[in-house]
C-alpha cells in the first residue's frame, strides 16, 4: 500500500504561506495484489486437489484424476459410524466446553471471587499445552485398566471395576472439553468486560437476584459472545485428531479425521475416500457457520452503551467459596493433574508408574534429548520452524493488518477475507490437500522443512492477523499523518513511527504463532517425513512405540518450551501490549 502526499503552499490572511498536506486516494500496489493471489493459489489450489480427488472413481493416485464419479461418496454411507460419532464429539464437546466458558468467565470477570487475576492466567494455560498432552496425560490418568484414577479407585474400594472410562465416547468429549474451554472463556470473558453494569443493575432493582440476574440478564446478552466461542469450539473439535486418535483407539473409536488417517496410512492408501470425507467435514462446516448467520440475524444484542462506566464485579456473597472452588477444580483437572502425572511418568524406570522416589530417573530426559537423534532432531527443527512460522507469519499479518485497517475498498476487504480463509477448513483436511499440491508439482519439495513451514504460516495467518489486527487498531492514525504533514516519507513514518508503536504487538504475536506451532500436530502430521520430524507428530508416533516414560519425557519437554513461551506472552503483555486486543 501506499498513498501520494503532496504538499501544497496556502497562503494565509497575513499573506504567510502554510503548508498543508494533501492526500490522494490510497492505491493498492501491485505487490499487495500479487500477495493476495498467492495466498489464493496456496489455498484454493489445495482445495481444488481435495474437490478432485473426491471424486476420483481411476487410479487413487493420479494427480490430476481421469475419471469421476460418486462412488467416493456413496461410500461413506458404509461408514455413517464415523460421521455419527464426529458429530457427537463436536457437539457433546462444544456444549460442554461452552458452559464450562461462560461459567468461568463469569466467576473471573463478574463477581467478587479473590484472585481472580491468578485464575485467569491458570485456566489459559491448558489450551497453549495443546490435546496432544491432554490426550497423553489422561490417557495415563483414567485408563479403564491402568489409568492412575482407576488404581487408586480399586484399591480404596475393592471394586473390580474402573470409575472411569477415559477412552470412551463421554471421556473423549470430557477431555477434548476440558482442553478447549479456554478458547470460551477468553471470548466470553472479553464481552462480559465490555458489558455495561446497568443493565444488571436495572434488574436488581426491581428484585431480581444475583443468579436470577446472570440467568436472565447477563446470559442472553452474552448470546452473541457465546455463539461465536461455540462456533470456534465446533469447527475445531470436528477437525481435532489427536485425542479421538490416542484415546479412542483402544476401543477402535473412529471419527472421520483418525479415519482419513488410517485410510492414508492403509496400503494402498485409498486417497479418494479420504477426500470426500474431508469435503464431508468443510460442509458440515459450513453449514454450522450459516446456522450461526440465521440465529442472531435480525436481533439486537446491544451491550456496549456510549457513556462511560466501569464495569462492577457482583458480590455472590455465600456462592464465593463455591465459585472459587469450582474455578480451583478446572485448574486441578484441566492443568495440574495432566502435567503431574506426565512430571512422574517420565522419571519412571519401567512401564509402570511407581511412587517410590528411589527408583526414579532421568534417563528418560537423557534419551529424548541427546541418545535418540530422531527426539533431538524432531526438537531442534520444532524450534526452528517455530522462530520461522513465528517471524515470517507475524510480518505478513502486520502488513496485511496495517494495509487492512489504514485504507479503504473491496481490495483490502477482500485481502482480509483471504487471509481469514484457512480458519474454515480443518487443518488435517487443509494439509491433506496441500500435500496432493506438493505431490502435483515438478520440483521436489515434500518432506522438507520448507514445506511443513509453508503450511504452517498459512494455517496460522488468521490468528496472526487477528492478533495484530487488534493492536493496529488502538493507535491512532493521526500519529502517522501527522510525520507524514511533517515531510517524513512512507518508509521513515513506518520506521520512526508505525513499527515502534506495533512493537510489543509484534513481539507478542510473533511468542504466540511460535508457541502454537511447537503444539500443532494435524498440519504437520502428513507432511513431517523421515527428512523432517518435528515435535507433534514425532511425540505421536513414539507413544505407539517408546512407552510411557519416554513419550511423557518428550511431552514435558514440549509443555516446558510452550509455558516458556507463555510466560514471555504474559511478560509482554504487562508492558503494555494486547494480543488481538483481549488481555492475554
Amino acid at each position: 500500500m501506499e498513498q501520494d502526499h503532496r504538499l501544497l503552499t496556502v497562503p494565509s490572511e497575513d499573506g504567510v504561506p502554510l503548508l498543508r498536506a494533501r492526500r490522494s486516494r490510497p492505491r493498492i500496489k501491485l505487490n499487495l495484489v500479487g500477495l493476495m493471489a498467492l495466498l489464493l493459489l496456496v489455498q484454493g489450489y489445495p482445495l481444488l486437489l481435495i474437490v478432485s480427488s473426491a471424486f476420483n472413481v481411476g487410479d487413487p493416485q493420479a494427480i490430476p484424476p481421469t475419471e469421476f464419479g460418486l462412488s467416493n461418496f456413496v461410500q461413506i454411507l458404509d461408514h455413517l459410524d464415523w460421521v455419527w460419532n464426529s458429530l457427537l464429539v463436536a457437539v457433546g464437546g462444544t456444549l460442554l466446553a461452552t458452559a464450562i466458558g461462560v461459567l468461568l468467565a463469569w466467576i473471573i470477570h463478574r463477581t467478587t471471587v479473590p484472585g481472580s487475576s491468578l485464575l485467569e492466567i491458570l485456566i489459559a494455560i491448558p489450551y497453549p499445552l495443546g490435546p496432544l498432552v491432554g490426550a497423553l496425560s489422561w490417557s495415563a490418568l483414567g485408563s479403564p485398566s491402568s489409568g492412575l484414577i482407576n488404581k487408586l479407585f480399586v484399591a480404596v474400594t475393592g471394586f473390580a471395576s474402573p470409575v472411569i472410562d477415559i477412552t470412551s465416547l463421554g471421556g473423549i468429549i470430557f477431555v477434548m472439553a476440558i482442553f478447549e474451554a479456554p478458547v470460551a472463556v477468553l471470548m466470553i470473558g472479553a464481552a462480559m468486560q465490555r458489558m455495561d453494569p446497568s443493565l444488571e443493575e436495572c434488574s436488581a432493582i426491581f428484585g431480581g437476584g444475583r443468579m436470577r440476574t446472570a440467568l436472565r440478564v447477563t446470559l442472553p446478552l452474552m448470546l452473541p459472545a457465546i455463539l461465536s466461542s461455540a462456533l470456534f469450539l465446533f469447527t475445531s473439535m470436528l477437525g481435532a485428531f489427536a485425542i479421538p486418535a490416542i484415546l479412542g483407539v483402544a476401543s477402535r473409536f473412529y471419527v472421520i479425521t483418525t479415519a482419513i488417517y488410517v485410510l492414508f496410512q492403509g496400503y494402498p492408501p485409498n486417497y479418494p475416500l479420504a477426500a470426500a470425507l474431508g469435503l464431508l467435514l468443510i460442509a458440515i462446516t459450513a453449514i454450522a457457520v450459516w446456522l450461526y448467520g440465521r440465529v442472531l440475524s435480525g436481533r439486537s444484542f446491544t451491550v456496549v452503551s456510549g457513556k462511560n462506566y466501569r464495569p462492577r464485579r457482583v458480590d455472590m456473597g455465600a456462592w464465593t467459596p463455591l465459585l472459587f472452588a469450582i474455578a480451583c477444580l478446572y485448574i486441578v483437572i484441566a492443568l495440574i493433574l495432566p502435567l503431574g502425572v506426565l512430571l512422574v511418568a517420565s522419571v519412571q524406570s519401567g512401564g509402570e508408574i511407581r511412587w517410590d522416589v528411589s527408583e526414579w530417573t532421568l534417563r528418560n530426559y537423557h534419551y529424548v534429548l541427546i541418545d535418540f537423534p530422531t527426539t533431538r532432531q524432531a526438537i531442534v527443527n520444532s524450534l526452528m520452524l517455530g522462530v520461522g512460522t513465528g517471524t515470517i507469519g507475524t510480518a505478513l499479518a502486520a502488513a496485511i493488518a496495517w494495509a487492512v485497517h489504514r485504507h479503504h475498498g473491496p481490495g483490502v476487504r477482500a485481502l482480509e477475507q483471504v487471509t481469514m480463509l484457512p480458519q474454515a477448513f480443518p487443518r488435517l483436511i487443509f494439509a491433506f490437500g496441500f500435500l496432493w499440491m506438493l505431490l502435483s508439482l515438478p520440483f521436489p519439495l515434500y518432506g522438507t522443512a520448507l514445506s511443513v513451514l509453508l503450511v504452517y504460516v498459512i494455517v496460522f495467518l488468521p490468528l496472526a492477523y487477528r492478533s495484530m489486527a487488534g493492536v493496529v487498531v488502538q493507535i491512532d492514525r493521526s500519529m502517522e499523518e501527522a510525520a507524514q504533514m511533517s515531510g517524513a516519507a512512507w518508509w521513515r513514518m513506518m520506521r520512526t513511527v508505525t513499527l515502534p508503536l506495533l512493537r510489543s504487538g509484534l513481539l507478542a504475536t510473533w511468542v504466540l504463532i511460535f508457541m502454537v506451532s511447537i503444539r500443532e500436530v494435524s498440519a504437520s502430521l502428513f507432511l513431517a517425513g523421515p527428512g523432517i520430524q518435528v515435535l507433534g507428530p514425532a511425540i505421536f508416533s513414539f507413544w505407539d512405540s517408546g512407552g510411557l516414560p519416554r513419550v511423557s519425557a518428550l511431552a514435558v519437554v514440549q509443555a516446558v518450551i510452550i509455558l516458556v513461551a507463555l510466560l514471555l506472552v504474559r511478560w509482554l503483555t504487562r508492558q503494555g501490549g494486547k494480543i488481538g486486543g483481549v488481555q492475554a
